[in-house]
């Protein structure tokens, strides 16, 4: 009972210590119960150019301010002629926590900057903005008195950059509490002692101390030797690589300042951190030698799993901009507010950053990368230098140098992206993983080489093998054998099929765009095709490059076809007309775009599409669209579609079309038969699709 008495007491204390910060009057007004709002709640604030000016004398406009992107800054004041409006509002979570929301927009053209009429009416703050050219920042507004949550760390005025020596000592903690505690981060998939072909020794010295780097041959240096691998962008440039013109001098050890910025901060970093070995793809694969270079790929999986961190330049968009960036510390500590009358509880409060993870690291330039997401998720452990502080990613916690004990459970995604699924380390590295969950959220990631699709995925691949128990020849160019035919109804919103051959058609792998799987049916499914054989041609091994790939499948299929009036991209619906009746597609989704070709006159240009329903589940059937090649019994995929039982009429006439047509000849084989299934056709068509 005295404990109790004790830690309330202290947390007494602690509020009654807490003393406001210094706003301009736009942010003091948000927090006072009289000011005018809008209907949703709204309150006027300054617009993005005079948030920049006051950032200086107002401890919220710089805490707003510096939350913002720089490049989603840079891109909404393209059009630096058009002024801006800001609004605020707040909206409450619970007794002790509420929301903080500022919207800025564009003003229109041609309208005022909308102002109030009257004190005593609620003026509509949104109604003359241009709604397209939108920014918004999240904060979140913690009462300390009661958020049972880590602590908030105070940052040395000091610590004027993410390379100061406070940053690195708090790296440093994280590492050691990692290692030493952290059971999960510890295990290692394979051999500990593995190391990669070559490697960099940081520790080396030029004349007067000068720091570099020497390349070295990872076979010959102590087994139990610890090495750090770098995650970044590459960017436009070339930058220095590893290949017969510069092996000599890597060889031989060459200074850190003809390297790029983020190369040579690397190196400092890895030394400063207590590491001798860096692993830089750039400078550590013979980029001239192709074999080379696919052998080093197949390894991708150890190279970063084996590591002992992966330190990443998560904020720069190229390797001339460095890890280390400078900051401004005041708008890390937290805001202080005095809280009246605004459906929380009334008392101080702390502003923080309730996007924090989301801004610095998901929506990050590293992130969009399709290689560096494959690195992020093999990674036991990643140190993210942003362009705020350094932030913490293991498989038990994640931690910023503000809350260096953990993230609150408060910190998220913004509310308009909560439906967004983002990686988290701790579910990707679980036994058993989703694989359809990784394809979703690596498919949309870029690359520079559109070839490359499968190769940035090929380690993720080997180590959901080595997890799961599956062979390696049941990989299949981005699907997995067992999960078949059920894997081959993914869905693309307005992808692009690239000019050069990448895959078959059937599987993701050969479009470009975000992949999505239909949510899993909560009955029992039951398959309406047969996997026959799979006949796949890859250049070095199945994780690689494919030069080629057939299914052979067998089941039920309906011929028809489909006007070119308009555009189908994407989830779009259309109408099959068959020989039997015409069949509406309300979710058919197309995976490229089929450009309109006629208008809705007499002459109508027709395509001849095929229907292979893949699964019926209780509800629906969901299956292929086909087009025929000019080869006999063989297809190219085009899109999916699922046909609901809840349409009585439509299912009917769906039922009636997959009876078939005994004039259809274009198959390899055909089996002629009387079936009493649901909707199943008189004929069973053995097919190939490529």
């Amino acid at each position: 009972m005295a404990t109790t008495t004790t830690t309330s007491t202290i947390m007494t204390i602690n509020e009654s210590k807490l003393t406001p910060s210094t706003l301009c009057v736009a942010c003091q007004s948000i927090f006072q119960p009289d000011t005018v709002r809008s209907d949703v709640g709204e309150t006027a604030h300054h617009g993005l150019e005079a948030l920049a000016a006051r950032a200086s004398k107002c401890h919220l406009c710089l805490t707003v301010f510096m939350s913002i992107d720089p490049e989603s800054y840079r891109i909404f004041r393209r059009d630096s002629s058009v002024e801006s409006i800001g609004f605020a509002w707040i909206s409450p979570i619970a007794r002790d926590q509420a929301r903080l929301k500022f919207r800025y927009v564009k003003m229109a053209a041609d309208r005022a900057t909308p102002t109030s009429t009257s004190n005593s009416s609620k003026t509509s703050l949104a109604g003359a903005v241009d709604s397209e050219n939108v920014l918004m920042v999240e904060l979140i507004l913690m009462n300390p008195k009661y958020a049972v949550e880590p602590g908030v760390r105070t940052i040395d005025p000091a610590s004027v950059s993410t390379g100061s020596v406070e940053s690195f000592e708090l790296a440093k903690q994280w590492i050691e509490e990692c290692t030493f505690n952290h059971m999960k981060c510890t295990v290692s998939e394979s051999n500990a002692t593995w190391k990669p072909t070559h490697l960099l020794d940081v520790s080396v010295r030029g004349p007067k101390g000068a720091p570099g780097v020497k390349l070295v041959d990872g076979m010959f240096i102590d087994p139990l030797s610890e090495y750090v691998t770098l995650s970044h962008c590459w960017g436009k440039s070339k930058p220095i690589r590893l290949h017969k013109g510069t092996l000599a001098a890597l060889r031989q050890g060459v200074s850190t300042s003809s390297l790029p910025k983020t190369f040579a901060e690397a190196a400092l970093v890895v030394e400063r951190l207590g590491y001798r070995y860096l692993w830089i793809d750039a400078l550590c694969i013979m980029h001239d030698n192709e074999q080379a270079v696919l052998k080093e790929i197949s390894q991708m999986h150890r190279v970063y799993s084996e590591a002992t961190l992966n330190i990443a330049a998560t904020s720069s968009r190229d390797d001339a901009s460095g890890l280390i960036y400078s900051r401004n510390v005041s708008a890390m500590h937290p805001c202080i507010v005095d809280v009246r009358g605004m459906g929380i509880d009334d008392g101080m409060y702390k502003i923080l950053r309730s996007t924090l993870w989301h801004d610095l690291v998901d929506s990050s330039p590293l992130s969009k990368r399709a290689w560096a997401f494959q690195e992020r998720c093999l990674a036991k452990r990643t140190l993210h230098f942003t362009r705020n502080e350094l932030l913490w990613e293991c498989q038990q916690m994640c931690c910023s140098e503000v809350f260096p004990k953990g993230l609150p459970a408060t910190i998220g995604p913004p509310s308009s992206q909560e439906s967004v699924e983002f990686f988290s380390k701790r579910t990707h590295h679980q036994r058993h993983g989703n694989w359809h969950q990784i394809v979703k959220m690596y498919s949309p990631k870029r690359l520079t080489y559109s070839s490359d699709k499968l190769l940035a995925v090929g380690g993720l691949a080997r180590q959901y093998m080595a997890r799961n128990r599956l062979r390696e020849d049941e990989y299949l160019a981005g699907l997995w054998k067992p999960y078949l035919p059920h894997a081959l109804l993914w869905r693309v919103e307005q992808g692009r099929r690239p000019p050069k051959y990448r895959a078959p058609t059937w599987t993701w792998a050969s479009i470009d765009g975000e992949v999505k799987y239909p949510e899993p049916a909560q009955s029992t499914r039951e398959t309406c095709v047969e996997v026959l054989n799979l006949d796949m041609q890859y250049k070095s091994d199945v994780f690689g490059i494919v030069e080629a790939g057939k299914m052979k499948v067998r089941g039920f299929m309906a011929r028809g076809l489909l006007k070119r009036t308009h555009d189908y991209w994407g989830r779009t619906p259309c109408v099959i007309q068959c020989t039997k009746a015409q069949v509406e597609l309300e979710s058919a989704s197309f995976d490229d775009r089929l450009a309109k070709l006629s208008g809705d006159g007499m002459l109508t240009e027709m395509l001849e599409v095929y229907m292979l329903p893949v699964i019926d589940v209780i509800d629906r059937v969901e299956g292929l669209l086909l087009c025929a090649t000019m080869k006999r019994g063989e297809f190219r995929r085009i899109g999916a579609f699922d046909v609901s039982r809840y349409d009585q009429i439509n299912w009917d006439r769906f039922r009636s079309v997959m009876k078939g047509e005994a004039d259809m000849l274009n198959y390899e084989d055909r089996l002629d038969h009387t079936n009493g299934y649901w909707f199943a056709s008189d004929y069973t068509y053995t097919i190939n699709i490529v």
